[in-house]
C-alpha cells in the first residue's frame, strides 16, 4: 500500500528530527519507506535524484542528501507530501509560515532574490516574492 502525504509541510520546516527521512537512508530504503515509483535519473558523478511530483529527493553516492520541493509549472504537487492547505503553485510561503507559526529569519536578499531560514534549517527561496523552492540538507 502506497504512503501518500507521508511527508508533511510543517514538519519539514519546523522538526528535522520528526520526518521520515534520515540522512543515512539509502535508495532501497527510500523505496521501501514510501512504497510509490519515483523517477530517478543520474544527475552527475555521485549525484542522483529520485523524484515524484515536485519532491526531490537527492543522493550522494547513494546516501540521501538533501530534499527539495520546487515550484515548477511542469511538475504537480507531490502526493507524498501532506501541504497542510499550502497551495505549491500560487502560495504565498511567508504568510502561511506566519499564518502556522513558523519563525523565519532572513540570511539574504539580493537582485530580487530572498533566501530565508526555517527552524528545522530548511531555507526557503524566494525570486521577486514567488516560491523558488523549499530545500532540507540532511
Amino acid at each position: 500500500m502506497p504512503r501518500l502525504k507521508t511527508l508533511s509541510l510543517r514538519t519539514l520546516l519546523t522538526s528535522r528530527d520528526h520526518l521520515p527521512l534520515r540522512p543515512d537512508d539509502r535508495v532501497e530504503h527510500l523505496l521501501e519507506r514510501f512504497r510509490v515509483t519515483f523517477h530517478a535519473g543520474r544527475v552527475s558523478k555521485g549525484w542522483c535524484q529520485l523524484q515524484r511530483g515536485n519532491l526531490v529527493l537527492w543522493l550522494l553516492n547513494g546516501t540521501l542528501h538533501s530534499v527539495e520541493l520546487t515550484r515548477s509549472a511542469g511538475h504537480e504537487p507531490s502526493d507524498v507530501v501532506d501541504w497542510c492547505g499550502f497551495s505549491m503553485h500560487d502560495g504565498d510561503p511567508l504568510a502561511w509560515c506566519h499564518e502556522h507559526d513558523i519563525d523565519l529569519s532572513l540570511d539574504r536578499e539580493e537582485n530580487g532574490t530572498q533566501l530565508w531560514s526555517t527552524p528545522s534549517g530548511a531555507r526557503i527561496a524566494l525570486q521577486d516574492g514567488r516560491l523558488w523552492n523549499i530545500t532540507l540538507v540532511l
